[in-house]
């Protein structure tokens, strides 16, 4: 086991909430998750681990719940800043001595950079035959056939990450035979520029992880739909990439709690939350909404039967246009929208 990575996750014990070290060969380290808080219903559940790679003996996150993975470098960077330049400072001394470093990244000390078109190697949804599963699934959703340029199939979705960040997923278990890879859906990350600093990826496996997103610029928010959002009108704050598609001038923030300070002219945002605000941490995310000056969207009570999401309200049969005039109509600020939501709670 790397001396210096097992020195500054002991370091971490006190912020990661369950740190609890598993097996000491290999090294794993369970927590819950910092980056998801790893489950809304369960203060017991931690799904989130460090473990020893045998290919370098430092450290890799993943979390189980959220699928978020970052190599020990990226995870002490964002966790503990002020541990991280200590951290750096021990592995610049080998580099400075002429002695590469396996645990820095490519490239340490020199000016970040990222090159080409990393989705150039994958199609687009419109580009795949009818009959393609990948086609079939989106068409099942209805999400709307103009919007299908924005969706990308891996058909290997851990090679495709590797050839774009080196060693990103370990392809071999801890025997050395080969690891499965999986097709998954992939929502890029645009900036209004039009350029991709991210991904979601979705999996078409029922009982497996459900989402993975993979930053290539760790400096950047995770927001889908930057691309053409017209921040001078009403423009709409949801929760899922595929809910967007449905609604005009809209964007979604990857990850329950998304940075809303990263946003511009917030007086023309409108949040809109899942249909779940008796889901007591949705509630909170709409509280902090609020109290933050931001207008809301708080669900009609009968929405919650025709389901969770705007997805979901359009499979029940509801159009997108009627969701949005709903969505209109049940926006409230400060203290209605406090009372609003507290009535709605009582129901």
């Amino acid at each position: 086991m790397d001396h210096i990575d097992l020195k500054y996750a002991m370091m971490l014990s006190g912020r990661l909430p369950m740190f609890k070290i598993v097996s000491h060969k290999p090294y794993k380290i369970n927590f819950r998750c910092p980056y998801c808080n790893d489950s809304q219903k369960s203060a017991t559940k931690a799904r989130a681990w460090l473990q020893e790679s045998n290919k370098t003996g430092g450290f890799r996150f993943f979390c189980f719940n959220c699928g978020h993975p970052a190599s020990f470098y990226d995870f002490l960077k964002v966790q503990d800043p002020l541990s991280f330049r200590d951290y750096v400072a021990e592995r610049y001394v080998n580099k400075a001595r002429g002695t590469i470093d396996p645990l820095l990244p490519a490239g340490f000390g020199d000016a970040p950079r990222f090159d080409g078109n990393p989705l150039k190697k994958i199609k687009k949804i419109s580009q795949l035959k009818a009959d393609h599963p990948a086609k079939v699934y989106i068409d099942s959703r209805q999400i709307p056939t103009d919007k299908h340029y924005l969706i990308y199939y891996a058909p290997k979705f851990k090679t495709w990450i590797n050839e774009i960040i080196p060693d990103k997923f370990d392809m071999k278990d801890k025997w050395g035979k080969p690891r499965k890879d999986e097709p998954r859906l992939i929502l890029p990350f645009f900036d209004e520029k039009g350029q991709v600093f991210g991904v979601s990826a979705r999996s078409f496996d029922p009982n497996g992880l459900r989402y993975i997103s993979i930053m290539f610029d760790e400096n950047q928010a995770k927001i889908f739909g930057l691309q053409g959002l017209d921040w001078n009108k009403d423009y709409y704050i949801v929760e899922g990439a595929i809910d967007s598609m449905f609604i005009n001038n809209a964007m979604a923030m990857a990850g329950a709690d998304g940075n809303l300070s990263t946003l511009k002219n917030t007086e023309n945002a409108i949040v809109v939350f899942d249909c779940e605000f008796r889901n007591k941490e949705i509630y909170k995310r709409m509280e902090k909404a609020i109290n933050q000056g931001l207008r809301v969207c708080i669900w009609p009570n009968h929405m919650a039967d025709k389901g969770k999401d705007i997805n979901q309200f359009v499979l029940s049969g509801i159009p997108a246009a009627k969701i949005e005039t709903i969505i209109r109509e049940n926006t409230y600020k400060g203290l209605m929208a406090k009372a609003i939501l507290t009535e709605r709670m009582r129901v």
